[in-house]
């Protein structure tokens, strides 16, 4: 190694302080300096300002009214609008790009070419001013590059939507622009803006177009006449047939009262023929039981009088085992003897007639007369008149 070699590294070390030195110096006179020129910039209550440092790439966001300080050199303030702003769409906005206007024009569903005028309301988003500022730029810059391009797109699919008869009906471009209003949210909100309202303030046709719309309008009018009129024939039926039914049901109302009272009058009838059921009832069975009564009373009569002579007959009974059963038969058979007729009929034996004697019927005259109708009590002594005559027995 060559003895004479010296080191650059100790230059280079030195070249380096030498160079922080300096941009330190630097910093503290810029300080100096700017302190001096020290700015401040008032910001309104419908302003957002985004504050950003040139050194460090800081930025900050200052979402309130008020002044803000800053240094010009530096820091750099961004003020943007924060009200609601609008984009207009129409043939009134002749400028050096749009000679003629900068309407919208709409090939509709059904072929027809319409030329709309539009305004559509739209605001940034202050919590979304910083990604403003670094992904769009400073200034309108976004109008031409988010919202004018999307606006016009999506209103010339959603408008477009409709046939050249639906324009006319406020409902049906209504239902349009809340639709595009959706969707122009749906891909704006991300860079920062928000739109509020999209308003369509005319709409045109070409002349051949207008010529036959104003045709067909005239012949909706004269339909909506005819319809107005049969509404009116229909409102006429309707009050006849209510004024009908009125009737209907009054006369109903009259018959059913009718009805009612039919009703009513032949309740009454029946609860008083219930009534006169109930008494002829109670007094039936009042004279049931009275009959009842009577007819038990006379029953136990004629029981005792049957078991007097149940009573009678056993002591006859009694009376007939003993002499009084003898002298009742031998009674008896006096009173067939009395009526009977004796006949005597000869015997003749072995050629021999015997005379038969009739001696012992002879005690027949002798025997005292007894009247049979009212015979002796059967505990009378038992003495009979009957004597047997001789035995002539062999």
């Amino acid at each position: 190694m060559d003895k004479n070699f010296k080191s650059k590294v100790k230059y280079y070390y030195f070249y380096r302080k030498i160079i922080t030195a300096l941009i330190i110096i630097g910093v503290i006179i810029g300080g100096i300096y700017g302190g001096k020129e020290l700015s401040w910039k008032e910001i309104a209550a419908d302003e957002v300002a985004v504050i950003v440092n040139n050194l460090t790439g800081g930025i900050k966001l200052i979402n309130r009214a008020g002044a803000v300080l800053y240094y010009p050199f530096i820091q750099d303030i961004y003020v943007l609008d924060k009200r609601v702003q609008i984009l207009k769409m129409t043939a009134a906005e002749i400028d050096e790009k749009h000679p003629q206007g900068n309407p919208l024009m709409v090939k509709s569903i059904d072929g027809g070419d319409v030329v709309l005028d539009l305004l559509i309301h739209y605001m940034l988003l202050p919590d979304y001013a910083v990604h403003v500022v670094q992904n769009t730029g400073v200034g309108d810059i976004f109008k031409q590059k988010w919202l004018y391009d999307y606006s016009r797109t999506i209103c010339y699919y959603c408008y477009g939507e409709l046939t050249l008869g639906e324009f006319p009906m406020a409902s049906k471009r209504d239902i349009k622009a809340q639709k595009a209003l959706k969707e122009i949210n749906a891909l704006l909100e991300s860079h920062g803006f928000t739109v509020t309202s999209i308003d369509l303030s005319d709409y045109r046709y070409y002349r051949e177009y207008a010529e036959k719309i104003q045709e067909r309008r005239l012949a909706d009018k004269e339909v909506e006449e005819q319809k107005t009129r049969a509404m009116a024939a229909k409102e006429n039926q309707r009050r006849v047939v209510v004024e009908e039914t009125k009737k209907l049901e009054v006369e109903v109302a009259r018959f059913r009262g009718e009805c009612d009272k039919r009703i009513m009058d032949a309740r009454g009838s029946g609860e008083a023929k219930k009534q006169d059921a109930d008494a002829y009832l109670i007094r039936a069975r009042f004279e049931a039981d009275a009959e009842y009564e009577r007819l038990a009373r006379d029953a136990e009569a004629i029981l005792a009088t049957l078991k007097t002579e149940a009573e009678g007959v056993r002591l006859l009974r009694n009376a007939l085992e003993g002499d009084g059963g003898r002298n009742l038969v031998r009674l008896e058979y006096a009173k067939r003897l009395k009526q009977a007729i004796v006949r005597s009929t000869p015997i003749v034996r072995q050629g021999i007639e015997t005379p038969q004697s009739i001696q012992r019927f002879k005690y027949i005259e002798d025997a005292p007369k007894i009247d049979y109708m009212f015979p002796e009590p059967p505990d009378a002594a038992l003495v009979s008149p009957l004597k047997p005559g001789p035995d002539k027995s062999p």
